[in-house]
């Protein structure tokens, strides 16, 4: 694409250096996948900062390189007279804006769904995402558990665990219109809309799922983690806002003067869409369905109670989009959920084992009570201290657990550079007594799972909690494939399976 740089006012450029018109091939912010006459932007992050990064990005090919270190990027421009250099303002949102142009403002052909909230934003996603393609809107889903158009999955290796940077992001728009979907459903955290990820995109629909704390490494304060999310309503054209949050639900209906749709759990409440009188049968729900005073019987293939307002949220996407409840309430019963959550093995004889991504004391709290609701004989839990996440919410897992499990295992996930067993001792001090009988630890995810497994027996249900669904380890900055469904089947099948990531030497 042929781009005249001087003439892009919303990408904040405040000097350039060489060619203002470049013709470019694509956008990037990592040098190691710039090629023949790409942009590449100088991103500063938590280890690296990009503009150390000029050199290797102009030997690959780059044409034009954009920063905000003028003096770096004069001292280049005097070297590489041949290229472009640009001084701008702000190098993410700079990034996102040139994303935008030159995917051709991709996100405005789909409608596009963005959800946040501490717990509930992969389940909502994906079944905003089946909801919506069954009632005749294909739509795309990106997330935790990958890139998905509705025609199935898209193998693109994401640049973060949630919410793609936004090169990566406005790509993934063109590759679902070009796929033939009409909408895109996303997870949006909070660190994404602080590091601008999101920025120039006029969402659609906006869906608030709960709020407690969490990511307070990177926010520092629960009152920054809460306006991060609240920045999403701020680009959004209209709301979905869940009444029986006290953690932000209230914020959101204070601010925002969109078009707004509620829901809630609570029959007394006044939210446009609630649900009562729920009754599991299998593995379906039943619900008595109060919408805007009218009332309907609900039926979801979903299993506990959150899970139904998760689905409440998918039904005032729908009513959002110009469906009649009639319509939502038959496509309802067919509705998808993601891979990893409340995730039920049936396959090993008379062992349930269950795979859910709970990683907040929280959702773990939410994910515990409706277990109790199912029928087993004993009740083994995994859960994890997270190397990369909020140190003091590790003690917080254990005081969720402690209690309600007759077996609990105490393992890592993602440690980083963070030693494995500092990470279980953070998490075994939320403990009364961290020393008792039936508490367990493993010093990787994968010691973990099969201590859960050796401890089970028939009629036991295995709950294995956290980062199960995410494909890989980060161990000393490196990704580790890792698969908890693997390690099942081979403890099952008696094969060996070797995880080598017992890393942190002592």
């Amino acid at each position: 694409m042929n781009i005249d740089f001087t003439q892009q006012e919303q990408l904040g450029i405040k000097r350039l250096w060489g060619k203002k018109n470049r013709e470019i091939s694509s956008v990037n912010y990592d040098s190691r996948r710039v090629q023949k006459d790409a942009a590449f932007v100088c991103i500063s992050g938590e280890n690296h900062d990009g503009h150390s990064f000029l050199e290797d990005a102009i030997r690959n090919g780059a044409a034009v390189l954009a920063g905000e270190n003028a003096s770096m990027l004069e001292k280049a421009s005097k070297k590489h007279a041949d290229r472009t250099f640009v001084l701008v303002n702000d190098a993410r949102a700079f990034l996102a804006q040139l994303s935008i142009v030159f995917y051709k403002k991709a996100h405005e052909k789909l409608i596009t769904i963005g959800v946040t909230g501490t717990n509930g934003k992969t389940t909502v996603t994906a079944y905003v995402k089946s909801l919506m393609t069954l009632l005749g809107t294909p739509t795309g889903s990106i997330g935790t558990t990958g890139i998905i158009s509705s025609r199935g999955k898209i193998n693109l290796k994401k640049s973060t665990p949630t919410t793609p940077e936004s090169s990566d992001l406005h790509y993934i728009f063109e590759q679902f219109h070009a796929r033939g979907d009409k909408a895109a459903a996303m997870e949006v955290s909070s660190v994404a809309t602080e590091q601008k990820r999101v920025e120039g995109i006029d969402f659609d629909i906006a869906i608030h799922t709960n709020l407690s704390p969490e990511h307070l490494e990177f926010h520092g304060t629960f009152e920054n983690y809460k306006e991060a999310k609240l920045k999403l309503f701020r680009q959004a054209k209209k709301a979905v806002v869940n009444m029986d949050d006290d953690g932000m639900g209230k914020d959101i209906l204070d601010m925002y003067t969109g078009d707004v749709l509620t829901y809630s759990l609570d029959k007394r409440s006044r939210a446009d869409v609630k649900a009562s009188n729920l009754r599991t049968i299998g593995h379906e729900t039943f619900f008595e369905l109060n919408v805007q005073g009218d009332s309907y019987i609900g039926r979801a293939p979903v299993i506990g109670d959150y899970n139904v307002a998760n689905i409440l949220a998918a039904i005032c996407t729908a009513m959002h989009s110009g469906y009649s409840i009639h319509q939502i309430l038959l496509a309802l019963t067919s509705v998808d959920g993601p891979e990893g959550r409340f995730e039920l093995l049936t396959e090993y004889g008379n062992r349930k084992i269950m795979l859910d991504y709970a990683h907040t004391p929280a959702a773990l709290d939410n994910l515990l009570r409706e277990v109790k609701k199912l029928e087993y004989n004993r009740l083994i839990v995994l859960i994890t201290g997270i190397g990369i996440r909020d140190a003091s919410k590790m003690p917080l897992m254990a005081e969720a657990v402690e209690g309600k499990a007759d077996d609990i295992v105490v393992s890592v996930d993602h440690p980083n550079f963070t030693d494995p067993d500092e990470i279980i001792s953070n998490v075994l001090a939320g403990f009364s007594d961290p020393a008792s009988e039936n508490i367990y630890t493993g010093r990787t995810r994968a010691d973990g799972v099969l201590s859960a497994l050796e401890l089970s027996e028939e009629n036991d249900l295995i709950l294995l909690t956290s980062g199960c669904i995410n494909g890989a380890q980060i161990v000393e900055g490196k990704e580790v494939p890792h698969s908890d469904k693997d390690i099942i089947k081979s403890f099952f099948n008696d094969d060996s399976v070797d995880y080598d990531y017992d890393y942190i030497q002592a």
